[in-house]
């Protein structure tokens, strides 16, 4: 049996916590959105997830990639992470996507070609809201993805632009 004094006390400090930190937080575990764009014409989609928006404001969102893609030369695997921070007026969106760091594998028949990547970028959107799925968010983003290693033919940076769109749950 659970101890009411223990409990009424583990409640009042998670209220306390949650006034005293001056931040309510809108977020998702799950997947929030995707981003599409293309590089070396192959269309690459990730995921955007942990989608939150804090009191004053400030916007955080988590990038993933994970997907193998058919070339006429083999398959080519591409994973990454990133984040893209920044702000909105509950209308528009701006930010940064940062700390974007991933890796490229492309097989052809019994060798593989291996090669890592880091990326920086702007963001941009709109921000509109419905009854039925809370703040929804979507525009476009730009950057540059700089691809180094070792045993790729593909080296040096790469512009890039796509779409993106993300649910905040509200």
């Amino acid at each position: 049996m659970v101890d009411s004094k223990l409990l009424s006390a583990s409640l009042l400090v998670l209220v306390m916590m949650v006034f005293l930190s001056g931040a309510i937080v809108v977020s998702s575990e799950t997947k929030s959105g995707s981003f599409t764009f293309t590089v070396y014409g192959n269309a690459v989609t990730g995921d955007l997830t942990g989608a939150t928006i804090a009191h004053g404001g400030s916007v955080q969102m988590l990038m993933s990639i994970d997907q193998s893609i058919s070339t006429s030369y083999g398959v080519v695997h591409i994973t990454g992470t990133g984040v893209w921070s920044g702000e909105t007026d509950f209308q528009a969106f701006n930010g940064a996507i940062g700390n974007v760091v991933g890796t490229v594998q492309a097989c052809a028949l019994f060798t593989c070609q291996n090669g890592d990547f880091t990326g920086t970028g702007s963001w941009t959107g709109t921000m509109i809201w419905s009854s039925t799925a809370g703040s929804q968010g979507s525009g476009t983003f730009q950057g540059t993805l700089d691809f180094t290693g070792q045993q790729t033919s593909q080296a040096g940076s790469v512009p890039i632009a796509g779409n993106w769109t993300a649910n905040f749950e509200t």
